[in-house]
This record gives structure tokens, C-alpha cells and sequence, in this order.
């Protein structure tokens, strides 16, 4: 994508979010009594890409995704810090993984850090995040393409992903108190958005060949 048209996209983006939040600020001003909550931080990706894409804030660029030719290996780098934080290794044979700077850099399973939930019925595809503070659940539905709520509810997510139009590309709005939790929140999200997308290529293709197939999307994460 033109640097260009990804700024001005990012500015037409946030901008209706800062004038709601001007306008906010107004309102509260007149009221001592009230604080102002903490921001959200909402991603804006520089292009329609999980894979290779930089993720920017209101403030300006804050994390870069690389990917290999191969799509083997995917690193998210923290550029105000600028060091790797997480690094995704897909592998044929043997368990994809994850590391994690903030763990120590030890390798966690895929399939055992963000697991398929596998009850007899399902009412939406969804995925089990487990984090060092705790269990929670992304969901695939109609209301969002991918949703990460606290365990055991389903009413407001603490992030959710948002398609963009113009130009096509993503979003992800990640609620504020989450500041722990970015990283693990990102990669996750990098990984089961990925999976998506490979999964509505091959039934793109699969419906060319042989017409309409019948069945929804589901996450596949192992």
C-alpha cells in the first residue's frame, strides 16, 4: 500500500474516534467528580495483510509483522522497543509453536496456548487463549469476524477485529486494561485471522471446481 493512502486511511480512521473523544472530554470537563476512563488501543493495519504488515496506533507505528518466504516463521517486533516480542514457527511435522519474549523465550505449543474448544455442540467457532492471568475465549460470529471475550461470556469483547473498506484492510480494537496482554492478544489474533483467510482461499477454489459447498467458517488451530 502507498505510505500515502495508508496515513490518510489512518486519519479518516481515528478521526471520528477523536472527535467523539473531544467531544467527550467536553462533557466531563464540567464534572470533577468524574475521571477519564483509559484509552482504547486500536490497530490500524498499513495494508490487507497478516503476515506482513505494520500495526499503527493514533500515536504512530507501534508493532511490525515479517514473515519468511515460506510462511514458516512470522515475528512481531515491538518497534518502540525494537526487539522480536512473539515469533510464530509453523511447522509440517511437528507441532507448530510460539515464543514469547515476556515468558522467556521458551516454546509453547500452538494447539495448548490457543486451543479448539471441543464440546459435543458448538453454537459459534471459537478458541481458548491461555494466558499467565488467565483463560479466555475468541469467537467467530456475525457480529465480528473474530471476538476475544473473558472466559464464559459472550456479551462485550475486550478486542474485536474490524474490516476495513477504504482501502481494504483490518483493524483491531483492544479495550483498555489489556496492557499485559497486547502481545498475546496480537499474535493470536495474527494466527487464527491468518488460518481464515487460508481457509476461505481453499473454499474459494474448492467452489470454482465443484459449485457451492455447504458449512460455515470455523477456527482451526491446532
Amino acid at each position: 500500500m502507498d505510505p500515502s493512502r495508508a496515513s490518510s486511511s489512518a486519519s479518516t480512521f481515528f478521526g471520528s474516534s477523536n472527535h467523539n473523544a473531544s467531544t467527550s472530554s467536553s462533557a466531563l470537563a464540567s464534572t470533577s467528580t468524574l475521571v477519564n476512563p483509559p484509552p482504547s488501543l486500536d490497530l490500524f493495519f498499513d495494508r490487507n495483510s497478516v503476515i506482513n504488515t505494520t500495526l499503527h496506533s493514533r500515536a504512530g507505528p507501534l508493532y511490525k509483522v515479517t514473515t519468511n518466504k515460506g510462511v514458516t516463521r512470522t515475528d512481531l517486533c515491538d518497534l518502540s522497543e525494537q526487539r522480536v516480542v512473539a515469533t510464530v514457527k509453523r511447522r509440517e511435522i511437528f507441532p507448530d509453536v510460539v515464543v514469547f519474549a515476556h515468558r522467556n523465550g521458551k516454546s509453547i505449543q500452538v494447539r495448548k496456548w490457543l486451543r479448539r474448544r471441543k464440546p459435543p455442540q458448538v453454537i459459534t467457532p471459537c478458541a481458548v487463549l491461555e494466558t499467565e492471568v488467565g483463560r479466555f475465549t475468541w469467537r467467530s460470529d456475525s457480529t465480528y469476524r473474530l471476538a476475544l471475550y473473558h472466559e464464559g461470556q459472550t456479551q462485550s469483547p475486550i478486542a474485536f477485529c474490524k474490516v476495513m473498506h477504504d482501502p481494504p484492510t483490518l483493524a483491531l480494537m483492544l479495550r483498555p486494561g489489556l496492557d499485559n496482554l497486547h502481545v498475546e492478544i496480537i499474535t493470536s489474533f495474527l494466527i487464527l485471522e491468518h488460518r481464515l483467510r487460508m481457509k476461505e482461499k481453499i473454499r474459494v477454489q474448492a467452489n470454482q471446481l465443484y459449485g457451492p459447498l455447504v458449512g460455515g467458517q470455523f477456527l482451526t488451530v491446532g
